[in-house]
């Protein structure tokens, strides 16, 4: 239980730390990385009954776009609680939101997904949408997600790809962080040079 608590609030660390760098120290024209750049993302609109969410709306802040499913065991409850953990470490003057999406509409209503996002933080948003869309917008941003058959009771589980995207507030997919951060190396270097970045941007502005 410990490692795992140290692991997530490593991976909480890292990821406040990028988003500090596209919040603070990132310019508009930063490259993207090596996934980002080969993915086509973009902007997609998720329908639910009468009610239609427009990604556009979240246009001028960053985001974190996360898939998933509330009644996943252990990968999504990790990964939100990531995005929790770095959200409580970001300076009071952040604007940056998370987008849950839900890989399971049939179970997922709005209601119920908006419920399961907030619990972790209210600035993570949870919407769902028409299975169409949610496999477009899937596609577009390289998450891989299939229906297992479900067991005599009718419970089911998902199996999905699990990545955190990093969009700028113009909506352009920046990053592409793996849900377990393997290359811890690499990351510690990152956040070392956030802290000088942040605290260069906050000095000057």
């Amino acid at each position: 239980m410990r490692v795992h608590v140290t692991w997530i609030a490593l991976g909480a660390f890292v990821l406040a730390a990028i988003l500090s760098i596209i919040l603070f120290g990132g310019r508009d024209d930063e490259p993207e990385d090596v996934r980002a750049a080969y993915l086509p993302g973009g902007d997609f609109a998720l329908t639910h009954g009468d009610t239609t969410f427009d990604m556009r709306s979240l246009r001028g802040s960053p985001y974190v776009l996360y898939f998933g499913f509330t009644h996943c065991p252990d990968v999504c409850p990790t990964g939100l609680a990531k995005i929790r953990d770095a959200f409580q470490q970001l300076p009071q003057q952040s604007v940056a939101k998370a987008l849950f999406v839900t890989l399971d509409p049939a179970r997922d209503n709005a209601e119920h997904v908006h419920r399961y996002a907030g619990f972790f933080h209210p600035d993570i948003i949870g919407r769902t949408g028409t299975l169409e869309e949610i496999s477009a917008l899937a596609k577009a941003y390289g998450t891989y997600f299939k229906a297992n058959e479900p067991d005599d009771q009718g419970n089911y589980s998902v199996d999905h790809t699990a990545y955190f995207y990093l969009i700028d507030k113009q909506g352009k997919l920046k990053r592409v962080l793996d849900h377990n951060y393997p290359d811890c190396s690499k990351h510690v270097l990152i956040a070392r040079n956030q802290v000088s970045i942040l605290r260069m941007s906050l000095l000057f502005s």
